[in-house]
Formats: structure tokens, C-alpha cells, sequence
């Protein structure tokens, strides 16, 4: 079997990818372990604890984010300007309402958007030939040298496209379903820090125990409220701070309740139950609108999946009786 030349190019350009990739990881690994030592080398004993850490850290990072952050980094420094325009502003809010996934600020994520570009643009021109040639046989379209360069090139714009955009894609589906995780376990985080208050614990000290009781989106944010009020911030500031980043009506609702509660000196403890018991009955509310919605999504998989296989086995009998009674001839005369 004859392989064509356009795959095995894109084979060859895989595997240089996979190996540069490869050669990255090793060069940052010891890049990073000399400059650790160059520091504990020049600071006082007192900051040997913090460069412990962060080398903790950095080992424990998955290996695909010991791969891409100074792949990514490398990108994004020509990206500064790029990261104070409005379109910056906008990712900047993005990112903050995903939580930062894999560390990334501005300027990392635009150099994965350049990197998925770079990746995508070559896969885009290495297909172009046989799938191009492919749709062009397919839709009977005649061998235009003309025409078959507009399609390469509409190709690999594709592709490019793909490349560019698929980051910005990928980040909001992601920030979709951490605020699916925010408001499927708000309700029960809120009853935690009831719990605690009823309990005789103070607020901060209520959701400090919460925090290490649950897991979850919600719970590193709250994580880093709890660390901004220890460094100084005010509780109302580093709340509100959280209600805007994460951008949620429900939690913008349960900041401003707890707001005003501390504010008017009300009890935190039947303020938050009532929050709670709402965002519960919003809950089941968006749980019934699902449900609601159902029958309409199932039709189309019913009409496209479901019907015709039942057709088939429903008429396919008569269907095949039919044929056999007019090859012999029957159904003529009895229609006569």
C-alpha cells in the first residue's frame, strides 16, 4: 500500500513537535534547579523555608504545565502591549473568572494562542493536498489548478483559525462549567459556615474550617479571600473582589447578604440559612427548566437515530414482500 507523501510529512512533523517539546521540559527542569540554587546562594536562611516551597510547587505541577509555561512564557513577552489593550482587559476578566487554569496570566495565554496558531497552520498545509483533492473528487468539481489553490488556501485558513481561536473557546467552556461547580455546591459551603457560626466560631474562623472540609472552585476562592483578609485587605473589599471576578448572580446576592448582615450588625447565622434555602429553590428551578427542555433536544436524535432504524425494522418485512410478490409478478394482477 502506497502511503502518501503528505502524511508521511505530517508523521515527520509530529514527532519534531513531540521532540522539541521533550527538549523544553529538560532545559526548564535545569534551568529552574540553578537558579534556585543561585538564590539560596545570595538570601539569608530566613527565606530557605519560601524557595522550599516554591520548588514543591514546581515539582508538583502536572508535566504538560512543566511542558508549556516556558514555552508559553518565552511567547507572551512580546505580548506586553498586547495585554494592556482592551482586548487584554476582557481576557484579563476571563481568566480571572476561570480561576487562572495552569497559571496563566495575559501574556501566557496569548502565547498559547500563538503556539496553537503555529501548531495548526503547518497540520493545515501538510492535509491541504490529499483533503482538498479529496472534497474536490467528492463534489464532482473539475481539476481547476485555480480553483484547487483558493481551496488550499481556504484550508489552512481554517486551520489557522482553529488554532487561533481554540484557546478563547476552550476558556469559556471552562469558566461554564466552574460556575456549574460554584452554584451546585454553594449551597451546601453556606450551610458549612452556618454550621460553624451556630457552633460559636467566628466568621473567618467558620469559613477557614469550611475550607478545609470541602474541595471545589468555590473553595479556592474562598481560600483566597481568607488570604487577602490575613494580609491586611478588608473583608468587605476582598468579598466583593470575589462576587466580581467570578461574576455569579447567586454569589453576587450571598456577598452583598453577607455585606449588609456585618454592616447592620444582623446575625451572619439566619442571613446565610435564608440565602441558602434560596439558592436551593433557584436550584430545583433551573433543575425543572432542564427538564422542561428535554423533549424538545430528544426530538432531533428520535428523528435522525431512532425513527429510521424502527422504519426499518417495522416496514423492512413488507418492504422485502412487496419486491418478492413484484418480481414474480402477483402484484400486478392484483392490482388488475
Amino acid at each position: 500500500m502506497n502511503i502518501p507523501s503528505s502524511a508521511l510529512y505530517l508523521v515527520w512533523a509530529g514527532f519534531a513537535v513531540c521532540l522539541v517539546f521533550l527538549v523544553i521540559g529538560l532545559f526548564s527542569e535545569n534551568t529552574f534547579h540553578k537558579r534556585m540554587e543561585r538564590t539560596v546562594r545570595s538570601v539569608d536562611e530566613d527565606a530557605l523555608e519560601i524557595i522550599e516551597e516554591r520548588r514543591a510547587d514546581e515539582v508538583n505541577k502536572s508535566l504538560v504545565q512543566r511542558l508549556l509555561e516556558p514555552t508559553l512564557i518565552r511567547m507572551g513577552k512580546g505580548m506586553k502591549n498586547a495585554s494592556r489593550s482592551a482586548q487584554g482587559g476582557q481576557l484579563r476578566e476571563m481568566l480571572a473568572q476561570a480561576g487562572n487554569p495552569l497559571g496563566m496570566g495575559v501574556a501566557e495565554f496569548m502565547g498559547l494562542k500563538l503556539l496553537t496558531l503555529a501548531i495548526m497552520t503547518p497540520i493545515g498545509f501538510f492535509t491541504s493536498f490529499f483533503g482538498v483533492s479529496y472534497i474536490m473528487e467528492f463534489m464532482g468539481m473539475a481539476s481547476d489548478p485555480v480553483l484547487f489553490s483558493l481551496f488550499i488556501a481556504l484550508w489552512i485558513a481554517v486551520f489557522a483559525f482553529i488554532g487561533f481561536s481554540g484557546p478563547t473557546f476552550w476558556l469559556r467552556r471552562f469558566i461554564n462549567k466552574r460556575i456549574k461547580q460554584i452554584r451546585k455546591s454553594m449551597a451546601d459551603v453556606v450551610d458549612l459556615i452556618v454550621l460553624g457560626i451556630e457552633a460559636g466560631l467566628g466568621f473567618d474562623a467558620a469559613v477557614g474550617k469550611t475550607v478545609e472540609k470541602t474541595k471545589g472552585p468555590l473553595t479556592d476562592e474562598l481560600k483566597r479571600v481568607l488570604a487577602e483578609v490575613n494580609v491586611g485587605r478588608s473583608q468587605s473589599e476582598a468579598w466583593r473582589d470575589m462576587a466580581h471576578r467570578v461574576r455569579m448572580g447567586d454569589l453576587t446576592l450571598l456577598v452583598a447578604a453577607i455585606d449588609q448582615a456585618m454592616k447592620m450588625g444582623v446575625g451572619l447565622a439566619a442571613a446565610l440559612r435564608l440565602q441558602a434555602q434560596e439558592i436551593r429553590e433557584k436550584r430545583m428551578a433551573y433543575i425543572r427548566e432542564q427538564a422542561g427542555k428535554l423533549p424538545v433536544k430528544m426530538m432531533l436524535p428520535l428523528v435522525l437515530c431512532i425513527f429510521p432504524a424502527l422504519f426499518v425494522v417495522i416496514l423492512g418485512p413488507a418492504a422485502c414482500q412487496i419486491a418478492e410478490m413484484s418480481a414474480r409478478g402477483e402484484l400486478g394482477a392484483f392490482g388488475g
